[in-house]
This record gives C-alpha cells, structure tokens and sequence, in this order.
C-alpha cells in the first residue's frame, strides 16, 4: 500500500482516510464603484455546479464584498485538511499593482489618483489566498484566476493604479498549480462579439467541457484549452492565450479514466507517476510536520537512502526530535493545537526584532511582525555597518534577535552617497565568477555550496552548482539592474528563483520555488 495512505491512516482522524476534493468558488459581477461585469457569477456558477458533479464539496460565493470573501476564504481553509485536493477558481475584476496581483470584492471603491496603498488594503493579494491554502497542509492546490479585464482604476488623466490591463506574473508556491485566462499583460474576453449570446466567457466555456473528460491529465488539458481560447479570440482579431504557472508535484485529473485501479480511486486528487511519488510524499510529510511522519517516510524509502529527498527528509527529522519532547503516542493529537502558537511566537520575534532594529538606528517601521521590504532592508543594514557573521535569512530568527538586542547605541549609518546612476547599474555590476551561499530551507534545514558564473552574453550567465548534499545543477541567470531571476536544473527538479544584487555586487539574497532563502556572497 503506497506510503500516503499509511502515513494518513497512523497520524489523521478517521474523517481524513481519503483525501476530500474541495473547492472555493468565487463570482463577482455586482461593482459598486468600478465598472460592472455580465458574466463572472455565471462563471462561478457552472464551474460550481460541474465540480459538485465531480465529487467536490464546493463553497461558492457570488457578489461578495471583502468581508464577504474573507468569510468564504474561511470556510473554504477550515475545510481542508492535510493530503487533500483544493480548488479555487475566481471570477471578477482583478488588476497588478508593484509586482502582486489583486482580487477586488464588490464593493471596491475607486480611490483617488495613485492611491495604489488604498487598493491593496481593500482587496485579496492573490499570493495571500494560495498561502493560506497552502498552510492547511493540502497537498494538491489548483488555481483558476479570470481576472485579466480592463483595469478598473485606469484613469485618462494623472496616475493610473495598477497595470494597463491584466494580471502580472507570479511564482506558484510548491504543490500548486495556477491557470490565468489571459496571459501577462493581455485582457480575457467576456464575449467575442454584441452577438454572442454564450452564458460564460471565452474562456469559461472552453474550460466546463475538459473538466468532466475522463482520463484527462492536468497539463494536457491546459495545452488544449490555451489552444481552443486562442484560436476564438483570433476569429476577432484578438490575442488571449491562457498563461500557467506549474509548481504541481505528479500528475492531476479531474476525471480519473474508467479504467483506473482502486488505489487510483482511493486518491483522485493525485496520481503521481513513480518517479514523483518521493517527493510528493515527502511534500505530505512535512504538512503534517511530526517525527512519526517523517519516520513513515524514512521507512518506507529506505532503499533509496541516497536519494536527495531522503536526505532532506533525514535531516527535518534530525531537527524536529532536538526540539520535540511531546511523547511519540500523542503528535497525532497535538498536531493541529501545536501549530498556532509556533506562528505566533515566530510573529513575536519578528515584532522583537523590529523594535531592536529601530533601537540601532536601522529603521525597519512599524513593529507589525511582518518581514515586508523595509524590514529587510533595515536588517540588510545591520549586516553591512555591525560586520556581523549573521546572513539575510537569520532575519526572524531568535539568535539574531539575541545578537541585535545585545548591542547598543546607533549601528547603522546614514547613506550620504548619490546613488549610482542607472546607466552605471548595467554597466558595472556582474555576475560573472565564484560565490559561496548558504540555504535555509523547511524546518531549519540549512544547506551550503559554490556556483560558478560565465557570461553568456547580455544579461545572460550560465553557471554550474554544487551543495553541501553532494547534489550538482547547471544553472542560468539574468541580471536586469540589481534584479535577479534564475532557473537550477538539478536531476529530476527544476527550481525557480528570484533575487536581489546589493549595490556593490560583492552579495546577494534569494527566494526559490521549494521555499528556501538563500544568501550567497562573492569568492572569486
């Protein structure tokens, strides 16, 4: 019997021996300030009812407010549990604003010119909602956002909020799978002409009848469907293509083929091919976040020891039991309870260190518990002018609180140099040569390593990786200004990541796709 069926029958409540199929159906038409839609709830409501058909426990919300989506969001998290299958699929307004993308509940109001803090304080971050499913330990998450109309806060005169038209790219959090009706940049159509009488969208209607096909994996369905909305956009000299963002872990049908075994049946939220099955089971591990859990996993992997996923697991385990005291018999029960207060007291520190940064003279805001930029850029401070040993994801850390609260007086300086001009920024920084970094991943598992980058011409450099796991990966990079985006290509995984170039090019911080926080600084 596979490991994920061992693993939830010795740790979960009976309720939980199948994985449970939910979903989250949103459909905003009914605007109260920006412009009105015609077909967004009549989208929610025929996905809604498709999915009751294909066994989902289904919570639709149609006209929300933000109270209203919250509450929804709510009930809809309450439900899942770990090893189960989340869906979500928003129909509305949406629009991009510095990077993340917005999901705007009816009674948005439309502020004044500029006022894009306003916006942000009243809507749904898109990143926000798939955080919050992916916190109840789900192990299948998919995303359907038709969001991609006019900006609803463009204006014709002073400073539009948000991008011309659209949603913005996004990196998908790991076991997740998000499917936008229009690509970066491009506007979904509702209807392809005044006499178009369809009840859904362009997309919508392409979208119903692949999700009842049997035996139809994800990614094969998507590749279709991008086909069919592109070519009905064309027939009105319109480009729409359907954009995806694949985090998943193993294969997804809607609808498992007749065929398909009883263990197949058991699990239809994920049919993992033998090659993904460790990872995905290791991914189910960490979400319930016990050593019996990992020792399920270890157990059950014991011949492939040198895998690098028994590795990583070896260590969480390693990690968990130097902090765990409860008895083995009861982490089933304390699973759940354990969970609140670790994240409020990883809040707390955060809170502490906030404050003990201002006492230096660091400026890191507000004390709101929240790593946001400037945050991070007052720590980055710390780091530059105290010639501490600490690196940027210590931030958060209870050893680094000790470490700042154990100074005193004013550690960080006052900038008084011009920033370089941008023409200087591409011209003089380079990624080229050795660096060191160190990772910090899920549970504290720290690894090290060296890369080294050639350039491969403009902003393109190629390098090669090795870690501390004895793993190795060829790599390529682009540097646009300070900013960094990369692709790792290790055997049998990919990872994304984005970062940032200090000023001096000498370091630089990073976030990937498996959750990891990197640090690297230059050796050579």
């Amino acid at each position: 019997m596979r490991f994920v069926l061992i693993l939830l029958l010795s740790l979960l409540p009976s309720s939980l021996l199948a994985a449970n199929r939910l979903a989250l159906v949103i459909g905003n038409d009914d605007y109260s300030d920006v412009p009105v839609l015609e077909k967004a709830g009549a989208d929610a409501r025929a996905v809604g009812e498709k999915l009751r058909g294909l066994g989902f426990d289904t919570v639709e919300a149609i006209d929300q407010d933000r109270r209203g989506m919250n509450r929804r969001i709510s009930e809809f998290t309450s439900k899942l549990q770990p090893g189960d299958t989340a869906f979500v699929f928003y129909a509305g307004h949406g629009v991009e604003i510095d990077g993340e993308n917005y999901l705007l509940p009816t009674d948005i109001v439309a502020p004044s010119s500029g006022e894009s803090d306003f916006v942000k304080s009243e809507s749904i971050a898109l990143s926000d909602l798939l955080d919050r499913v992916r916190q109840t330990g789900a192990r299948t998450a998919i995303a359907v956002i038709d969001a991609c109309r006019d900006n609803p806060f463009e204006t014709v005169q002073g400073r539009s909020i948000g991008g011309t038209r659209g949603l913005g790219r996004i990196t998908a959090p790991q076991g997740t799978f998000v499917i936008f009706s229009a690509g970066a940049g491009q506007m979904a159509l509702d209807r392809l002409h005044d006499g178009d009488e369809a009840q859904n969208s362009v997309f919508t209607r392409a979208l119903l009848p692949r999700l009842s096909k049997p035996g139809l994996e994800l990614r094969a369905l998507v590749s279709d469907l991008r086909l069919e909305v592109r070519d009905l956009a064309s027939t009105v000299q319109h480009r729409q293509v359907p954009a995806y963002y694949d985090e998943l872990l193993g294969k997804f049908y809607f609808t498992p083929a007749a065929a398909a075994a009883p263990v197949a049946d058991a699990l239809p939220s994920a049919a993992p091919e033998a090659s993904d099955d460790m990872r995905a089971d290791l991914a189910l591990a960490r979400s319930v976040g016990t050593v019996t859990a990992l020792d399920s996993f270890l157990e059950r992997y014991e011949d492939r020891a040198e895998d690098y996923s028994y590795t990583v697991a070896l260590q969480l385990r390693q990690s968990l039991a130097q902090t765990d005291t409860a008895p083995a018999s009861r982490q089933a029960e304390t699973v759940e309870v354990a969970a609140a207060p670790v994240v409020a007291d990883q809040r707390n520190v955060m809170r502490d260190t906030q404050v003990a940064l201002n006492a230096l003279g660091c400026s890191a805001g507000g004390a709101d518990g929240v790593a946001g930029p400037r945050t991070k850029r007052a720590f980055s401070a710390y780091l530059r002018d105290s010639g501490s040993n600490l690196g940027a994801d210590d931030l958060g850390t209870a050893h680094a609180l000790e470490e700042l609260q154990g100074h005193s007086g004013t550690i960080c300086k006052v900038a008084v140099a011009p920033k370089p001009a941008p023409t200087l920024k591409t011209t003089t920084l380079s990624m080229a040569g050795t660096w060191s970094y160190k990772a910090t991943c899920a549970l504290v598992v720290k690894v090290t390593g060296q890369i080294r980058y050639t350039k491969a011409g403009g902003n393109k450099y190629n390098g090669k990786l090795t870690d501390s796991l004895g793993q190795k990966a060829n790599t390529v990079i682009f540097l646009n200004e300070n900013q960094l985006s990369g692709t790792d290509y290790f055997p049998g995984i990919t990872v994304t990541w984005r970062g940032r170039l200090a000023p001096d090019g000498n370091s630089f911080t990073a976030n990937g796709s498996t959750g990891c926080a990197v640090y690297a600084w230059r050796v050579g």
